[in-house]
């Protein structure tokens, strides 16, 4: 499916978590007035806002970055999460549910959900290194909108995400985030923390794999049988 300007507008504003018109002009190939049109539009809906940065002499830089409200325009990963949460919720029997309250039945349908997840990806991941699979992990869930970076550091591995894909469902439950980070676990097989949060107010959600740990499987469930 191709985007259309206005969404890779937004996508790169996400990912960039500000950009000036000459920047998006360039990394879009398009002429800045063409940008500035649909920078307008994206303002009037309230998907974009402006702020002045002012660095010394000169004339200052008009920064756009997306709104929360940007977050929830798309609505993919809100389905894809319902989905399987409520696959999950058909899936369960009396004896699951019998002397549980609602978040912790809550809590082994996202876990539930996350063992979905990578095993839709295993496949993708098949690295002998631990290098090798945060690479193919972070490609791998780029579409789900989990990761879209990762960068190698003294000590491990760093795994980033600019644009939350449930920010509102994160605001109210842990349970969205752990799920990201379980599947990141899972599919690199090493222990995976999870360090910053778009919803407390950071630039992104990240996530670090320790290096003296990154040789470390993480513990399986019994649905996790796709290293067989």
């Amino acid at each position: 499916m191709i985007e259309s300007t206005r969404d890779q507008l937004l996508h790169l504003l996400q990912t960039r978590g500000g950009a000036t018109v000459a920047a998006l002009a360039e990394a879009l190939g398009v002429g800045p007035a063409s940008v500035r049109r649909h920078l307008d539009h994206l303002r009037a809906e309230g998907m974009v806002d402006v702020r002045v940065e002012r660095h010394g002499v000169g004339r200052p830089a008009f920064l756009y970055f997306a709104t929360e409200q940007a977050e929830e325009r798309t609505p993919a990963g809100y389905s894809r999460l319902l989905s399987r949460l409520y696959k999950g919720l058909r899936a369960l029997d009396e004896s699951q549910v019998r002397g549980r309250d609602g978040a912790q039945v809550l809590q082994s349908m996202f876990r539930g959900a996350a063992e979905d997840i990578a095993l839709e990806h295993k496949d993708e991941v098949r690295g002998e290194t631990v290098a090798d699979r945060v690479e193919q992990t972070s490609q791998a869930l780029r579409r789900e909108g989990i990761v879209d970076g990762w960068a190698k550091e003294r000590e491990g591995f760093r795994l980033t995400n600019s644009a939350c894909p449930y920010r509102q469902t994160a605001l109210l439950s842990h349970g969205p985030c752990e799920l990201d980070r379980r599947v990141i676990e899972l599919l690199v097989s090493a222990p995976v923390r999870q360090v910053s949060r778009l919803v407390d107010g950071q630039p992104a959600c990240e996530y670090v794999i320790a290096a003296t740990g990154a040789s470390a499987p993480a513990e399986r469930s019994e649905k996790e049988t796709y290293a067989e």
